[in-house]
């Protein structure tokens, strides 16, 4: 993705976010992960031409019926994991995610894979 001209979009910021959910994921740091992945999805969905990465999920045309699923499910379920922990006051008794509970590596390969399609030079 490095690699990509920036033409229209700088993906300087995308790439650092990458970077860095890379490091969580491997240093365990799981909240971490939650979050980005939450930023990634809300950082992309200009790239596709949309204001929200709903819209991606639901209305994007170019990736297919394949591809919608996997973003839905990344909306649904990466969405409300993350929420539950950034917008949860102190409790009694605190759950931490897990590896498990992160895990969204095929769908972001299959976003990230999209990205770099529609970014891609045209010949």
């Amino acid at each position: 993705m490095k690699d990509i001209q920036k033409e229209k979009f700088d993906t300087a910021k995308l790439c650092q976010i990458l970077v860095e959910l890379n490091r969580a994921y491997a240093g365990q740091s799981f909240l971490s992960c939650a979050f980005l992945i939450r930023s990634v999805i809300d950082h992309v969905p200009p790239i596709f031409g949309l204001n929200s990465f709903t819209e991606v999920a639901n209305n994007y045309a170019g990736g297919g019926r394949s591809f919608r699923e996997a973003m839905q499910h990344l909306e649904n379920a990466s969405r409300k994991i993350a929420d539950s922990f950034l917008h949860l006051q102190i409790r009694a008794a605190e759950s931490i995610p897990t590896k498990t509970q992160v895990e969204f590596r095929a769908d972001l390969d299959v976003l990230l894979g999209e990205v770099i399609r529609v970014l891609r030079p045209k010949p």
